[in-house]
């Protein structure tokens, strides 16, 4: 019902957009499809995770945030070859394809268990795991929601309190972090005015921008393939890595303007890094979305949800806030290395710290996560101890 209720608010933006003959309504249109967006990215990795089988749902996940770039790209072809009242028109007749798709999807089986509600929950997991034992799976989604269930606000703020859950809200929080602040948005939007800055003339600078949403979304299909053959922390890892390289390559190239380099030697590489940079979408984009839909109890999942998308987009509005003020101090070639200094602190967060959920059930995540806390309090008070020893 959730993800239902998003489709309503981009409905009112898209007729804003049909409508307007001033600049007022295109405000209008952003604050409703902001809403409908804040709300959606906090919701369906929660969905998927309750409906999907372990061995696919970081697939799933994967799959559907990086549709982004493909919406990306059809409004860039729209955008140039058609008036605002069709792109509008189109854009809406899509949101309502999605409306009445959901109307026919039952609600997750935990959310009927969570209602005691044990025939409806049957026939949901009878939909959604169509070859599976449904006793069996019953049974799991009983354990997990009856072992994490919570009544009262005080409960829940006990369990929050809980070192394993406050240890997932750090991961979740740093996750959406690191994925802001590569240059999601800031890039991204700003990409056809970097591409003319950049002096690349032997193509249309939008046309550079198509070709690179496009390499985004072939990224994002081969994300949806390897998360859960190569699990989460290598994806994130390898994803790093290439916003790294690509943001020390794109500062390199402006600063070679800077030194008065030839333009039409440099074309190559500033297209090279904006490719090379949307490995973004390969796990930057995807795992935070992942890590969301496995790494909470029942009663946490909605606020979990709702922590995400204030941290994404508190962080989402820092950055594009900061952006052309600090090219206009500092200029483009620093701004890029910044990001390239936080995107080495995600790296070196993904392979030491993060977890690895792949292939495990909700409950063995919340398993492994009291484990994992358990060992680094005893951890703790062995040094500790020792420390008071010598």
């Amino acid at each position: 019902m959730s993800l239902l209720l998003t489709g309503l608010p981009m409905i009112f933006g898209w007729i804003c957009v049909i409508c307007a003959n001033s600049v007022t309504w295109l405000y209008m249109f952003r604050i409703f499809s902001g809403i409908s967006m804040g709300m959606l990215f906090a919701c369906y990795p929660l969905y998927i995770g309750e409906t999907s089988a372990p061995s696919i749902r970081g697939a799933l996940v994967s799959f559907i945030v990086n549709t982004l770039p493909l919406g990306t790209l059809l409004g860039n072809i729209m955008g140039p070859n058609m008036s605002m009242t069709y792109f509008g028109v189109i854009s809406l007749i899509l949101t309502i394809c999605y409306l009445i798709a959901f109307l026919f999807l039952p609600r997750s089986p935990h959310y009927f268990v969570r209602r005691n509600d044990m025939k409806r929950a049957e026939k949901a997991i009878q939909w959604y795991f169509r070859k599976s034992d449904i006793k069996s799976e019953l049974e799991a989604v009983e354990h997990f929601v009856k072992s994490t269930r919570a009544v009262t606000i005080k409960e829940r703020l006990e369990q929050i309190r809980m070192p394993k859950n406050r240890r997932a809200f750090t991961i979740i929080i740093l996750l959406f972090m690191f994925m802001q602040l590569c240059g999601l948005n800031t890039i991204t939007f700003y990409m056809e005015i970097i591409v003319r800055k950049g002096m690349v003339t032997s193509i249309a600078p939008s046309s550079v921008v198509m070709i690179i949403n496009a390499i985004g979304i072939i990224f994002g299909w081969c994300a949806a393939y390897a998360i859960d053959r190569l699990g989460r922390r290598i994806v994130l890892a390898i994803s790093s890595s290439g916003v790294i390289l690509g943001m020390l390559s794109l500062g390199l190239h402006f600063h070679l303007l800077n030194l008065d380099y030839d333009p039409g030697d440099l074309e190559w590489l500033l297209i090279l890094s904006l490719i090379i940079f949307m490995l973004m979408y390969f796990g930057l984009v995807p795992v935070p979305s992942t890590m969301l839909s496995e790494l909470f109890p029942s009663d946490l999942k909605s606020m979990a949800g709702f922590v995400s998308s204030m941290t994404s987009a508190i962080f989402a509005f820092i950055a594009t806030k900061t952006y052309q003020p600090l090219v206009d101090i500092i200029g483009e070639q620093y701004v890029f290395w910044i990001y390239a200094g936080i995107i080495i602190i995600c790296l070196l967060y993904s392979l030491t710290l993060m977890p690895e959920t792949k292939g495990k059930t909700l409950q063995e995540i919340q398993d492994m996560m009291a484990g994992t806390t358990e060992r680094s309090r005893r951890r703790n008070r062995v040094e500790t101890e020792d420390t008071f020893t010598s």
